[in-house]
C-alpha cells in the first residue's frame, strides 16, 4: 500500500484534514483539485465567499434551513436539499432559525494555481 507522500509523488491528489479556525465545529479536507468542508452555523449566522475563491460547488443542506445567494440567485434550502454553484461566483449563505449545518464540496480545477496535468503511467 502506498503512502499519502507515494500517492503524492504519483500525481493522485490526497486531502489533508484540518479544522477551520474560525469555527471549531467546522472541518474542511483541501487537496490539490478538490475542497470538503461541513461548517456548522448558529442561528442567524452569515459566511460569504468572494467570486473568485470557489470553483464550481455542490451545497448540501445537512440540519437545517439556510437563505443561499449565488450566482445572481436567491434560493431557500432545507435539509436534504442541495445546489450547484458555478465557479467563480460570489456566494453568501444565512442559517435560518436553529442551528444550521452545510457540506460544500468543490472542484478546485481552473482556479489559478491549480492546472490540471496528466497523471504519470503507471509503474509495470
Amino acid at each position: 500500500m502506498k503512502s499519502g507522500a507515494d500517492m503524492a509523488a504519483d500525481g493522485i491528489t490526497t486531502l489533508a484534514a484540518a479544522t477551520s479556525v474560525s469555527n471549531p465545529h467546522d472541518a474542511r479536507a483541501q487537496g490539490e483539485l478538490l475542497a470538503a468542508e461541513f461548517s456548522v452555523f448558529a442561528a442567524g449566522e452569515v459566511r460569504e465567499d468572494h467570486t473568485d475563491a470557489r470553483g464550481e460547488e455542490v451545497v448540501a443542506i445537512l440540519e437545517g434551513e439556510f437563505d443561499i445567494d449565488a450566482a445572481g440567485e436567491h434560493y431557500r434550502l432545507v435539509a436534504g436539499e442541495a445546489i450547484l454553484i458555478p465557479p467563480r461566483e460570489p456566494r453568501r449563505f444565512a442559517c435560518v432559525g436553529a442551528q444550521g449545518v452545510l457540506y460544500r464540496a468543490g472542484l478546485r480545477a481552473g482556479l489559478p494555481g491549480t492546472e490540471l496535468r496528466a497523471a504519470p503511467p503507471a509503474a509495470a
